[in-house]
C-alpha cells in the first residue's frame, strides 16, 4: 500500500518514472468516469499500471467495497497484465523525486494545517508541511537569547509563510499563492520567555496580510501567535505550536467555495514527524528559491 502526493505526478511535463505510471492508470479512470476529482483519489493497481479500481471517496465503506473489488479483478488477471514486461530499475528513483533530498534534516519542518469556521459545507481541513534550513530555524529566535529578549524575524521568512503557506487551502489546494508584491504585512517577533540550562522557551507574535485582485480576487489577513522551544546544544527546536487565526475572503481556483465573503479561517503550525509519509516537500516549495 502505497501514499503519495499527486500534484507533480499528474502533471504531463513530468517524465519521471513514477509519474509516467500514476497517469497511466489515473487516464483509465478518468476515461471510465469522466474527470470528476481530477487524479486524486484511491487506486487498486497492478505493478504493470492495470487499473482494477478506484474511488474519490473519503467514506471508508466506499473504499472498503473498491478495494475488494479490486482484488476480485485481480483474481481473473492473466500474468501478463498484473507484472511489468522487466523489472524496474532500482536506480531509477535517483533521478526523480528531487526535492524530497533537500529536505531540511537538521532544520525545522512544520506539519501545516488549515481549518475552516462551519459555514459553507463543514469545517473542513488540509494539510500541507513548511521547511526552514538550519540558519532560518535558528533566525527564529534571538542570536544571544535572555528572558526578556525580543527578536524580529527577518521579513523573507515571515513572507514566506504569507505567500506559501498562509493560504486558502481548507477545501483543497490552490494553485495560486501570493507574489511577493502582493504581501502588505508580514511581521513576526519573538520574546525569550525562559532559558534553563540549554532550552530556550520563546513566544511568538505577529501579523500578515497578502491580497490579490486578479486573476482572482482572494485575500488572508491573520494575527499570529504561538510557543515553542529550542536547544542550544542540539541547535533544533524540540516544541514548536504557531496558530495564525483571521479573515480569509475571495475565491480560490479549485476550492469549490461559493461565497467569496470573509469568513473565520485558522491555520496552525507543529513540528512534524520523521516518518517518509512526513518527508513531502511542501506544496510550493519550487517557490522557495533553495
Amino acid at each position: 500500500m502505497v501514499a503519495d502526493a499527486c500534484d507533480r505526478m499528474q502533471k504531463e511535463f513530468c517524465k519521471d518514472e513514477d509519474a509516467l505510471l500514476f497517469r497511466k492508470f489515473a487516464k483509465q479512470r478518468t476515461i471510465k468516469n469522466g474527470n470528476r476529482g481530477g487524479a486524486q483519489g484511491h487506486y487498486a493497481v497492478t505493478p504493470s499500471g492495470e487499473l482494477l479500481a478506484a474511488s474519490s471517496s473519503a467514506n471508508y465503506k466506499v473504499l472498503l467495497e473498491m478495494m475488494k473489488q479490486g482484488l476480485a479483478k485481480w483474481e481473473t488477471l492473466p500474468r501478463e497484465k498484473r507484472l511489468l514486461a522487466k523489472a524496474p530499475d532500482p536506480k531509477a528513483a535517483d533521478n526523480w523525486r528531487r526535492q524530497e533530498k533537500q529536505y531540511p534534516d537538521d532544520g525545522l519542518v512544520l506539519r501545516v494545517i488549515a481549518r475552516d469556521q462551519k459555514r459553507e459545507r463543514w469545517p473542513d481541513s488540509n494539510l500541507d508541511y513548511a521547511w526552514f534550513r538550519k540558519d532560518e530555524a535558528r533566525d527564529l529566535l534571538p542570536d544571544k537569547p535572555k528572558k526578556g529578549a525580543k527578536h524580529n524575524v527577518p521579513r523573507e521568512l515571515v513572507e514566506r509563510l504569507a505567500r506559501f503557506h498562509l493560504l486558502d487551502n481548507v477545501h483543497a489546494l490552490n494553485y495560486t499563492f501570493f507574489p511577493k508584491e502582493a504581501v502588505e504585512k508580514a511581521q513576526l517577533t519573538s520574546t525569550v520567555l525562559s532559558v534553563k540550562g540549554d532550552l530556550v522557551s520563546i513566544s511568538f507574535n505577529g501579523e500578515t496580510r497578502a491580497s490579490l485582485e486578479a486573476p482572482k480576487k482572494i485575500g488572508y489577513e491573520p494575527k499570529l501567535l504561538g510557543h515553542a522551544t529550542f536547544n542550544l546544544k542540539e541547535q533544533k527546536f524540540v516544541s514548536f505550536e504557531l496558530v495564525a487565526v483571521g479573515l480569509r475572503w475571495g475565491l480560490g481556483n479549485c476550492n469549490q467555495r461559493h461565497n467569496p465573503t470573509p469568513a473565520l479561517m485558522g491555520i496552525v503550525f507543529t513540528l512534524a514527524g520523521d516518518s517518509q509519509a512526513e518527508r513531502l516537500p511542501p506544496a510550493f516549495f519550487s517557490r522557495y528559491g533553495w
